[in-house]
């Protein structure tokens, strides 16, 4: 019997040469024709600075906007989600955490016991079934966590529970802005620990927000962990963690002495001095002021949501005893936009390496006029062959689009392989068919462009890939 293999190289033997390209796209590897990317032709005036971050995620295929505060996630982009919700899942198992599933639809009755069924107001997406009863799209699920545990938990020794999930929210912005930042539909991933005194729960506490640091630490980003106001959830601890960013709509203070950091917000009414209290009980007016987009948020809960699900347990003495709860918040969609918008350019997305959607795109520079064309397709299907395996199985992509249109030239598939911010770019020319073989190999994370002999170019990459972290699919 014929393996899918055989299948593949028979079918390859019997085909003109030009449809080739089209049987790769269905059966073999993984090519940019194969890819739906529809990237918007760019003018004069979208290469500028001042053009907006959705814009430029929508010119490059990444994005694009249905209704003001939703947005289709195009391929690519969700590709590049799926990994940076694989990055915070291997943290969240580091820590014990648990993943599950929890409805979109909550009823009213269950934010009606915690009081927030009112206190949230316009904010909620509300809604009525068929018979009369009312719920909200979750905005989150402090409420429903609660309920669920409250019907299992029935000795200390469960804790401590972190259980988390990475869903879509929903929240009636009343200005949708700044693309996947401020949208009225979002992905995020909400933490939810369960402990029995407030020792444990604040251990907790400490423990999730260092994974949170690590998440961020392994994206490569500058994010600063700040003292902030619990508002509407409650509890009498919390900190937000912000990317630092020129158009961050929170503004935070960063103490020179101490490093650590608070929110604006968490200031009296009228204080203008905007001094450090946190530096071993020395004030102190040495504080520099940064924008900041917030991408996580942590709160230590206390009691108030087991109390209005009761969610006890039965101590030693026989009685019932309230858990106490944290809540931990990492924004996804937000994280990801906000982390494009501070790496990229108007013409270069740049992403953090370890999520990067695709990590090598190899470009022969041939064109349906140029009788080499044919020789550049194949030789790199064989680099794509050497190079697929191992940790780079699905991190190769080809750019095969020689024969399938002849509005798609060499200069401008190089322009859109940059902008998509592959890793690295293979670029074959004639030369590389030469008996020398040399091969262009262009570092798109430091910009420095080398010529490799083709024996060594696979060595080469596979070294640099074993000491990076990036996450696969």
């Amino acid at each position: 019997m014929w393996t899918k293999c055989h299948r593949f190289n028979g079918l390859l033997t019997v085909l003109p040469h030009w449809d080739k390209p089209l049987l790769y796209r269905y059966y073999g590897r993984q090519t940019v024709s194969s890819l739906f990317i529809p990237m918007m032709r760019t003018s004069d005036q979208s290469a500028s600075a001042s053009v907006s971050r959705k814009t430029i995620l929508e010119n490059a295929g990444l994005l694009k906007q249905s209704r003001p505060g939703l947005y289709y996630i195009l391929p690519v982009a969700l590709r590049a989600m799926y990994k940076l919700i694989k990055v915070v899942d291997e943290e969240m198992t580091r820590i014990g955490g648990s993943k599950l599933g929890t409805p979109c639809l909550i009823p009213a009755d269950l934010w009606q016991s915690s009081g927030r069924w009112d206190t949230l107001g316009a904010e909620m997406f509300k809604l009525k079934d068929r018979h009369n009863r009312h719920y909200c799209l979750g905005p989150t699920h402090e409420e429903s966590i609660s309920e669920l545990v409250g019907t299992y938990l029935n000795s200390k020794n469960m804790m401590p529970l972190r259980l988390y999930q990475i869903d879509r929210k929903f929240r009636d912005e009343i200005r949708p802005r700044l693309g996947l930042r401020r949208a009225r539909e979002f992905w995020m991933k909400d933490m939810y620990s369960f402990d029995i005194d407030k020792e444990a729960s604040l251990n907790s506490y400490e423990i999730i927000c260092e994974a949170y640091v690590r998440i961020f630490k392994r994206l490569g980003l500058n994010v600063v962990k700040v003292v902030a106001d619990s508002g509407a959830m409650g509890g009498d601890t919390s900190h937000e963690f912000h990317l630092i960013a020129d158009d961050g709509e929170d503004e935070i203070l960063i103490c020179d002495q101490c490093h650590k950091a608070m929110n604006m917000e968490t200031l009296k009414s009228g204080d203008v001095t905007a001094e450090c209290n946190l530096c071993e009980g020395k004030q102190n007016k040495n504080i520099q002021k940064y924008r900041g987009v917030e991408i996580g948020h942590a709160f230590y809960l206390g009691t108030k949501y087991s109390k209005a699900a009761s969610v006890t347990y039965t101590d030693e003495n026989n009685c019932k005893v309230y858990v106490e709860m944290g809540s931990y918040g990492i924004g996804v969609t937000r994280l990801l936009d906000a982390a494009l918008e501070i790496q990229s350019t108007s013409n270069k997305i740049r992403w953090p390496s370890v999520i990067t959607p695709y990590n090598i795109c190899i470009v022969p520079l041939g064109s349906p006029k140029d009788n080499s064309s044919q020789q550049l397709l194949q030789l790199a299907q064989q680099l794509y062959d050497k190079l697929a395996v191992g940790k780079l199985q699905n991190e190769v992509v080809i750019d095969d689009r020689i024969y399938l249109s002849k509005t798609v030239g060499p200069g401008t598939r190089l322009r859109q392989a940059t902008l998509l911010g592959y890793p690295y770019l293979i670029i074959l020319g004639k030369q590389a068919l030469q008996k020398q073989g040399y091969i262009e190999l262009e570092d798109q994370l430091n910009g420095s462009k080398q010529n490799i002999h083709i024996d060594n170019i696979v060595d080469h990459i596979q070294q640099v890939y074993e000491k990076r972290d990036i996450c696969t699919l």
